[in-house]
């Protein structure tokens, strides 16, 4: 893939991760859920009290989820998955495997517990290009291991 098409694709998830963020937070721009975002780390966000929902309830499911979801990708971030710190090449896509496998299943949860059709069909297409992106990440992995 060309940089100039990797570079729109990278934006392209970016700007449809960052409505999807948006929509959830009850936002009605990219632009007030990108400011709303800047400067918060994951960290932050997996320890984010929302309002209380009623146990059982499908609002508390998601919410476990998203909490769940946060929690492993900051974990997989932080390991590294063995690829030297001092390899930005490999560090970068070491961190972003989990997260983009933990878009993916954020945006799982907004297929199972979501109603809207437009975030229905936003999470879907999360799901099916970082998935495509996942497995080149890893496929470079594999072809540059870790040098000691």
């Amino acid at each position: 893939m060309s940089g100039q098409r990797y570079y729109l694709v990278a934006k392209t998830n970016v700007k449809n991760t960052l409505l999807l963020f948006g929509l959830l937070l009850g936002t009605t721009s990219a632009a007030r859920a990108q400011h709303h975002m800047a400067g918060m780390s994951h960290a932050g966000m997996a320890g984010m009290t929302m309002p209380a929902a009623k146990p059982g309830s499908p609002v508390a499911a998601f919410q476990h989820g998203m909490d769940s979801v946060m929690v492993v990708m900051d974990e997989g971030m932080r390991r590294m998955d063995g690829a030297n710190p001092a390899d930005i090449d490999a560090s970068f896509a070491a961190m972003m495997v989990p997260h983009h496998q933990g878009a993916v299943d954020m945006a799982r949860l907004q297929l199972l517990y979501g109603k809207d059709p437009a975030l229905r069909r936003l999470a879907q297409s999360i799901i099916a290009e970082q998935q495509v992106e996942i497995q080149q990440m890893q496929a470079w992995l594999k072809q540059h291991p870790a040098k000691p």
